[in-house]
């Protein structure tokens, strides 16, 4: 099985909910990637590699890979590559409890997401520090965060008022 096909068939396992099956298969493609000097294919299976080894419970192995990947992205120039792996390097730290380092990654990748006018995944990526804030009892710095979020997003113009007032009061906005 070539690189393109163990990576599709990696995907496809993965999507299907069946995490640990497509780790092998990943890392099988990165690889063969790497091998055939596609660097391109083998930094974003880097990328998927980081997000399948955090799910399995492979902490330090996924935070690795995702530097990894970003690395690779970087010397690529690839922005978007590097705004994806930021995030999900972001969520690992969120979620292992390093918030103060999940706050700088996800700001970064919310920042390039921004740049490269990627409204969707700017949103999620502002709307998944807001939540963070939130869980740290920062309401006015998530409330801030929500409205940089719907500001990507096109959100309801009363809706950002609304958030707004807050804002206003504690002398934010």
């Amino acid at each position: 099985m070539d690189a393109e096909a163990m990576y599709a068939e990696a995907k496809k396992i993965y999507e299907l909910g069946q995490t640990a099956e497509s780790l092998g298969l990943f890392e099988q493609a990165r690889a063969a990637f790497s091998e055939q000097g596609d660097l391109a294919q083998a930094a974003q299976a880097a990328n998927d590699l980081g997000v399948v080894y955090y799910l399995v419970g492979k902490r330090d192995e996924a935070q690795a890979i995702l530097r990894t990947a970003l690395a690779e992205f970087e010397k690529l120039g690839n922005v978007l590559g590097q705004a994806k792996a930021i995030g999900n390097l972001a969520q690992l730290l969120n979620r292992a409890g390093e918030r103060d380092s999940a706050a700088e990654q996800y700001a970064r990748a919310a920042d390039l997401f921004h740049q490269l006018g990627e409204k969707r995944f700017e949103f999620e990526t502002y709307r998944a520090l807001s939540q963070m804030e939130l869980q740290r009892g920062r309401w006015l710095s998530a409330i801030a965060t929500y409205d940089r979020a719907l500001a990507a997003k096109g959100g309801s113009a009363f809706l950002r008022w609304l958030l707004q007032i807050p804002l206003r009061l504690a002398g934010m906005r």
